[in-house]
């Protein structure tokens, strides 16, 4: 079992890219979702946090019970004086399981009604009817993120709800004058980016209004790339390997620079072509030096979801 098990409220990570004091609230350890390229189900904070829970990663539980759950996290946002919580970083607060019960409702009503400035939400969930009011009343306290890769695939994303229903709601929370951004990711370079499956959806987005976008690519690790040679199709996997330089055995396997950098300039350019707003998230480790020769796309100083 991991010594540091997974907790409620965690501190931003030194070295992310957020630039102002901020919280990751996890309600629960694990995610129904099934995303085959999910690093979080190899994190040993969550791994030890569901030895203890007595479950596996795609059967969340909540962290405490139900009903001391709500009233926890708001204890802590008043200990601790939060002001921006992210909501989640190892999970998504809109697992279904939590929306039918109500708890991921009342988690955010109750961290809605907190002295919290900000809550940044992330899902690749669907918000029900009862959490599109909520988000709506509170719409000064809310950043909406809806996750999307440009093409459904069943094969790496198994129990996402319809893309189309993710899209209609994320436009429906815009119109309601809350900030919200699609996060294209992870995006697979050679798949994704391509014009015939990068373009339809790009023109989808602008039709919806959903003019804010940033972009991210596939980190590769050792445990997912396993996991994606058990789980993949081989047509699949095929597409996805030619990106990465997995010449020498390492936790992790960088993009091949050249393919990075003309598939960021690829997406780029679409979205500058078609009105966006949008930046580029390089993710943590990336150099001063490499965020000046991307400085052209945008590269994102950490403010842009929030």
């Amino acid at each position: 079992m991991a010594a540091d098990p997974l907790q409620l409220v965690v501190p931003g990570t030194p070295g992310a890219c957020w630039r102002f004091r901020y919280h990751s609230i996890e309600p629960w350890a694990g995610c129904s979702h099934g995303c085959q390229y999910c690093s979080a189900r190899f994190s040993a904070l969550v791994a030890g946090r569901l030895q203890e829970l007595g479950t596996g990663f795609e059967n969340p539980v909540p962290l405490l019970p139900a009903a001391e759950l709500p009233g926890r996290i708001v204890d802590e946002v008043r200990r601790k004086g939060i002001r921006a919580a992210v909501l989640c970083r190892y999970t998504d607060i809109l697992a279904p399981a939590f929306l039918q019960n109500g708890l991921a409702w009342d988690i955010l009503n109750a961290l809605a009604r907190s002295p919290v400035e900000r809550i940044v939400l992330t899902t690749k969930g669907l918000p029900d009817d009862r959490i599109l009011a909520l988000l709506r009343e509170h719409k000064s306290k809310i950043s909406y993120g809806a996750s999307a890769r440009p093409a459904e695939n069943p094969a790496m994303e198994p129990h996402l709800p319809p893309l189309a229903d993710r899209l209609s709601a994320a436009a429906l929370l815009r119109r309601s004058g809350i900030r919200t951004t699609i996060h294209l990711e992870p995006l697979v370079a050679g798949m994704d980016d391509e014009p015939v499956t990068l373009r339809p959806f790009l023109d989808d987005l602008r039709r919806r209004g959903l003019l804010r976008v940033v972009f991210s690519y596939l980190a590769l690790s050792g445990e997912v790339l396993g996991r994606f040679r058990e789980k993949l199709p081989p047509r699949i996997f095929d597409r996805i390997l030619p990106a990465y330089d997995n010449s020498q055995s390492t936790a992790s396997f960088p993009m091949r620079p050249e393919i990075k950098r003309a598939s960021v300039s690829r997406i780029a350019g679409a979205l500058r072509e078609l009105g966006f707003e949008f930046a580029w998230c390089p993710g943590q480790g990336v150099s001063s030096q490499e965020r000046a020769q991307y400085r052209d796309v945008n590269p994102c100083g950490g403010s842009f979801c929030a």
